[in-house]
Order: structure tokens, then sequence, then C-alpha cells
């Protein structure tokens, strides 16, 4: 990333931080993909003393310049650095999401403006094979290792990868569940309409009798129903496009930030309707085939015998009916199951305890730039500056720093403690932080100290680790006055030349693994060793939106040029981090199994009343012969609790056999959580048997004389 610390011809009034991408001068050459408006980087822009250039990126050029075209030729101060606009690149070109893109030359043995590690990109010849390109970087890999020997593994090979193998979704595994979740929803769907029209196609049977002795082929009539379930398809297809429409902003604006890659363009395009067209084209073959079969059948003879006095329809009809309300049934309880692990995770998550105060602190990110804050001492001058400054503003109790934002990440090595002879490679977080902390974040300390001024100040060498860390490492023994090393710490970016620390305190464990309610070991140094702490911690009496500009002007004050990112409430950066993703996993399942639930429930209603309508004569004949009113409703409810038992079964075994799916979606809850699937069983069941009910009640209310007088 790169800060964009002020623009020449300012746009707004705070500097700010834009993601930046360092390329070569061929890049957009290579990728084959022009700018949208200007030129791309030219031989005259790699002579010796030429204008510094830089290309901007779509959604940066709309949202800085509202999509100005006359935006070419404007300077910017990227990194301290001048550079002229030359083009802007098209909406989908978001290559690593970039808001600038800034081609320079890049000389061997010089780092670029801080940044260490390059991606290396090529575009294979016409004809070339991935093998035979291995083949020919072989030589170069070898002496490059020759050069570096350090830099390389005993065992090593070269192995390209095409693009969509180096930047891969990481939203595939999500979608598929999502693409699940619909197409059970689409069944579900399905089968209601096909049994829906089955029930129908009991009460035209005469009628198709008539047709088929009048010479009607089977063909014709199964083209008659087909062609009609075809328009019902078609209408819902595009109501359904039409409702899509109306919620498709309203959809994205709830997906967790992050989420959907920064190129990618959810839109109702082409593709997306013909999918659309074909979709209810197959769905209209599918609800409308099995019903057109059933009712086409040979025998013309039984439904004009009938004479109209009932409109039982077959028992093969039946059996069918019923058998697409079990599959409606089970279908219902996989998303109900599905519904139910989410609202469970959610509640597990929010209900953690992290054992810090969050609900009054304030998070502002300090990202320094490696050109203007070069060394470590000019860093934690800044910071000490703008803490002190910060403790002065009415309304705040006290401010603190940390490398990253616990409890959702930071610094991640492993440890040896003093006397060990080998390295435990398991994690421990690394808190980078001063004197404050502990208070700044309500952290109880359980023994010895924490980090006192003068350590900080002093760069001495002590730490504070939390229970974890001495139940792992120093179980049985006293923590206090233990030496714990960081190897790690030796290299870049820390550099350091001793990595030794002497433990002084050991304070209660705190969450730092929200998703699994896990806290793993944790050691606490003083920023200044390192000076790579950026993020800032600020304690309030008020509000901590209410201190956000205030805690701006006080950086502002020491530097004007230096970014200010992510000033938030802790707790607003927890809701987007950590509390989205599962609320908006369980808004969509909640949404599927609702409907699923609902087109269940209709079919099991349906079902029901058809019943009562095909056994309205033998219903009277029972009322007539002194049958009580609660022994015809349970003749009914039993009908209705048979189809419901046989699809709970089976979706109970669809469920436990679906679940495993869900794994990483699901956190500090078994996937076979007996509390999840025991409530969906019995609000499907409970639900199931009220919709039988009513029409169960009005069947035992008809008037037998009404009923035999018609007979």
């Amino acid at each position: 990333t790169v800060p964009l610390y002020q623009a020449l011809e300012k746009v707004d009034g705070d500097p700010q931080r834009l993601r930046g991408n360092h390329c070569t001068m061929n890049t957009f050459s290579v990728m084959g993909v022009p700018p949208l408006i200007g030129r791309p980087t030219m031989a005259s822009d790699e002579r010796e003393g030429a204008e510094p250039v830089t290309v901007l990126g779509y959604r940066f050029w709309q949202k800085q310049f509202g999509g100005d075209p006359h935006v070419l030729g404007r300077k910017l101060q990227l990194n301290g650095k001048v550079r002229t606009v030359i083009g802007v690149m098209p909406p989908r070109f978001m290559w690593r999401g970039a808001d600038v893109y800034l081609p320079d030359i890049f000389h061997r043995g010089q780092d670029v403006e801080g940044e260490t590690e390059v991606s290396l990109m090529g575009r294979l010849k016409p004809g070339v094979t991935l093998a035979q390109a291995e083949a020919n970087l072989q030589p170069i890999i070898q002496e490059l290792q020759h050069q570096s020997p350090n830099a390389f593994p005993d065992k090593w090979r070269v192995h390209l990868l095409n693009f969509k193998e180096t930047f891969p979704s990481d939203i595939t595994d999500a979608l598929w569940i999502l693409f699940g979740a619909v197409g059970l929803l689409l069944l579900i769907s399905c089968v209601n309409v096909s049994n829906l029209l089955l029930s129908r196609m009991a009460f035209r049977q005469k009628e198709i009798s008539i047709r088929a002795s009048l010479g009607a082929t089977r063909f014709r009539l199964v083209s008659q129903f087909l062609a009609e379930s075809l328009v019902l398809a078609l209408s819902g297809g595009i109501l359904g496009i039409l409702v899509a429409y109306g919620a498709l902003r309203g959809i994205i604006a709830m997906v967790p930030p992050n989420t959907i890659p920064d190129e990618a363009q959810i839109t109702l395009n082409a593709p997306v309707l013909l999918f659309t067209l074909l979709l209810s084209m197959g769905t209209a073959i599918l609800v409308g085939l099995l019903p057109a079969l059933q009712s086409s059948g040979r025998d013309m003879i039984t439904p004009l015998k009938e004479s109209g006095r009932s409109v039982s329809g077959s028992v093969r009809q039946r059996f069918v009916r019923n058998a697409l309300v079990v599959g409606e049934v089970s279908l219902s309880l996989m998303l109900l199951v599905g519904a139910s692990l989410m609202i469970r995770t959610l509640i597990s998550i929010q209900n953690t305890d992290l054992g810090i105060r969050r609900n009054s602190i304030l998070t502002v990110r300090i990202p320094f730039s490696s050109e203007r804050y070069k060394n470590m001492e000019r860093r934690n001058a800044f910071l000490h500056e703008v803490m002190r400054r910060i403790d002065s503003v009415p309304g705040v109790r006290g401010a603190s720093l940390n490398t990253g934002l616990p409890p959702i990440g930071n610094w991640t090595m492993p440890v040896q403690m003093a006397g060990s002879s080998t390295q435990d490679k398991r994690p421990v977080v690394v808190q980078q932080t001063n004197e404050n902390y502990a208070k700044v974040l309500g952290i109880t300390l359980e023994q010895g100290r924490f980090l006192s001024e003068q350590d900080v100040n002093g760069h001495i060498h002590n730490a504070v680790v939390n229970q974890a860390f001495v139940r792992r490492y120093a179980a049985g023994r006293d923590a206090l006055g233990q030496a714990v090393h960081l190897p790690r710490l030796r290299t870049a970016p820390a550099n350091l030349t001793d990595d030794s620390f002497q433990i002084v305190g050991v304070v209660k464990d705190t969450v730092n693994r929200i998703a699994t309610r896990e806290t793993i070991p944790e050691i606490y140094i003083p920023f200044t060793l390192t000076g790579m702490a950026d993020r800032l911690y600020v304690s309030g009496q008020i509000r901590p939106e209410s201190l956000e500009r205030a805690v701006r002007n006080q950086v502002y004050a020491i530097d004007p040029a230096q970014p200010v990112t992510d000033s938030r409430p802790l707790d607003a950066m927890l809701d987007d981090y950590v509390y989205s993703r599962p609320r908006f996993n369980l808004l969509l399942f909640s949404v599927f199994a609702a409907l699923g639930l609902t087109l269940a429930l209709l079919g099991v209603y349906g079902v029901i009343s058809n019943a009562v309508v095909q056994r309205t004569r033998e219903i009277g004949i029972r009322l007539a012969l002194g049958a009580p009113f609660h022994q015809v409703i349970r003749m009914l409810l039993t009908m209705g609790v048979k189809l419901l038992a046989i699809g709970i079964g089976i979706g109970l075994i669809g469920s436990i056999a679906s679940v495993r799916l869900l794994s990483g979606l699901v956190h500090n809850v078994s996937t076979l959580d007996p509390f999840s699937f025991a409530a969906v069983i019995f609000l499907l069941f409970a639900a199931g048997v009220f919709a039988s009910y009513w029409p169960a009640r009005r069947a035992a209310r008809v008037d037998p004389v009404t009923v035999l007088r018609d007979e």
C-alpha cells in the first residue's frame, strides 16, 4: 500500500492513505490491458530524468475526481514524490485493488520505497508450454541461488502458476454453499408447484378423459400441460428478476467488507438474464412433466363413471403428491438446520467475553512511510508526542498503542524459553505496546507488574505474558524472572541484536481468536524496541466517535501530511471484521429457511385440503353416523403427522450428510449440535401440525345433510 500524503491540488482537507502497486514500465503491455483514458507507459518514461508518472484505478478516479476526464496531467504527491497522471485503467482492471499504479524503473540491489518483495509476472510466447518455460527459467534461478544461497531452501523447483492460480478467490466455497442453498429452495418451490399442479389435474381428470376419448393423443395433452407450466414458470421468472433488480443494491450493502473482489461487478447483465430464462424453462419442464404424465394416462373410463361425484384422483396420484410433500419437508429441514447453526454461531461469537474494555475505545491507525520515517527513532518520537497530546484532550482517559488490532489479529511468531534445547514452533501473539496498554484496554494484572514507563523509554528487554503463555511454557514453576527468546525479531523488519526478554508480569487471558473462543499465548514487549507500532487505542469518558476529530487534529498538529486511517470505535471494527460475516450468513440462511418452511407448510396444507375434498362424502357419512368432532380431526391430522415424520426422518439423514459443508461457516458450535437439530425438528413439526389442523377443522364442521343431499 502507498500513502498519499498530500495532493498538490488539494482534493480533500486531510492527507489520505491509498492502495498502490509499484510496477515495471511494461506491466500494462504484458497484461494486455490498455487504459480507459490516457496512455500507458512509453519508452520515453524510462529515460534518465523523465518525469515520474502514475496511472489511476477506475474506482479511485470515480470516488476522488468524480470521473473527470481532465484528470490527465494533474500532479499528485505520492510518498513524497510528485507524479503526473497519464491514464485511468478500465473498471474491471482492479489488479490487487490498487487506487494508483506507480510505474518505476527497478535497479538491482535497490528497494523501491521500502518494498523488499516483488511478484514476477510474464506472458508466454505462442506455442510455448508451461513445462518449456519452467525449463528455460531453470538456469536463471540457479544463477540467483548462486548469488544469494541463503535465500533458497535446500530442495526447490521452478513451477509456473497462471494468473487464476496465483490470485485465487477466497469466496469460492461460500459461493458454492450459497448456490446449494438457492438450489434447495428452488427444488422445494418446484416440488410445491408440481404438487399443486398435480392436485389441479385431479380436478380436471374428467375433462382430460373426455378429450382423450375424442381423439386427443397423449403427446398433445402433455404438450398442453407443459405449455401451461411454462407460462407459470416464465411469469415467476420475470417477477423474480424484477424483485432481484429492486433488492440487489440492498443485498450488496449487507455483504461484509472485503468479501466481494474489487474487480467483480454484480449486475443483472445479459448472462444473468439468459441463465434466468434457461432456469425458468428448465423449471417449467421439471414442474409440469410429472403431473402431465400422471394425468394423461390411458385410463379414460374411471373418471367418466364417477359422474362428478368426487375428484379423488388415482391412488398413484395420491402417492406421488404425498411423496412430493415428504420431499418438501425434508429439504426444508436441511435449510432450517443451516439457519439454526448460523444463529448458534452468531450468538456464540457475540456473547464471547473478550476480556477487554471494548465499548469506549477509539482505534486509530497511523501508517508511516518508510521514506519519510526511515528509522525507528523518528517513529517512536512521533508516537510519544502524539500520545502525550491525546492524553490532554478533554474526555480522554488514556492513550496506548500496538502493532495490530487485538483481538482481531497481530504479529505471531515462535518463542524459545531460556535453557530449552528445542524451539517450539507453535505461534505466540506478540503485542508491542506501552505502559498504559493494560489500563486503557482494561486487562487485569494477575502477577508481578506490567511494562513501566522506564521499560518503554529505556528500551529495556522486559516482557509481560498471559496465563496461556505460563501454562504452555512455565507450567509448574514461577514464570517471573524467566528469560524468553524471540528469534524472529533478529530478522527484518525488527533487526534486533538481542532477542532475549525477561518476564516481569503475568496478565489475565484475553480472547485473541474470536471465531473459536481461543486464547493462545501472548507476550507484551515495549513498542520502542522495533518502532513498528502504528495503531492507537484511545479510552474515552464520552462516545468514541466524539473523540475522532480531536485525535486526528493532534496527529496533524505534529505532521500535517501524515495520513490517519481506520479511525473508528473498537466495537465498530469488531462488527465489520468479526460479526458481519456470521450475521450475513445468518441472514441468507434465515431467508432461505423461512421461504422453504413456508413452502413446505403450504404443501402439507395443500395435501390435507385435497384429502378433505376427496373424502368429503366419507366424512359426511361418518358425521351422520355419529362420529365425534375430534375423531374426524384426529383422522386427518394423523395423515399430516405421518408425512411430517417421514419427511423429518429423511431430512435428518440429509442434514447430517450435508452440514459438513458448513464447517467453514460454523464456529464454537458443532455442526451436529443437538440443540440446533432439536429446535428445528420441534419448529417444523409444530408448524406442520398447525398447517394440518385448519383443513381438518374445516372438514369436521361440514354439514352431513348437505353432503348426502349432493350425493
